[in-house]
């Protein structure tokens, strides 16, 4: 019986190592994107950076084009926002946000 019990304390032990290493080594790979944008990069060292073309583009009434990438996506369906804005050709804003996908709860009727 005491056997079992340490067994069953270190598979726990092992499943919680392993799924803390895996959150950190996630955050390292949003924070990589973010940290190699800056202000004056042109679009094709964006697309390098973030691996790719954006998901979405808009552009807005004053010029200003958009590029919005989804990245890190996770099982809940949340993942991170990345919005690059560009005049000329040329990187002029950026900002980055965590998307959380909606919970939805059942409804009951009384």
């Amino acid at each position: 019986m005491q056997k079992k019990i340490r067994l069953h304390h270190l598979i726990a032990c092992a499943l919680i190592i392993t799924f803390s290493s895996c959150a950190s080594l996630w955050n390292g790979g949003r924070l990589t994107y973010i940290s190699n944008i800056h202000q004056g990069q042109s679009h094709e060292e964006v697309i390098s950076i973030m691996k790719g073309e954006p998901q979405y583009r808009r552009f807005t009434e004053d010029g200003l084009e958009q590029w919005e990438y989804h990245k890190n996506m996770d099982l809940a369906g949340d993942y991170d926002v990345i919005i690059i804005g560009f005049r000329e050709g040329r990187v002029v804003t950026m900002d980055s946000f965590k998307y959380q996908s909606p919970i939805f709860e059942s409804v009951t009727k009384k």
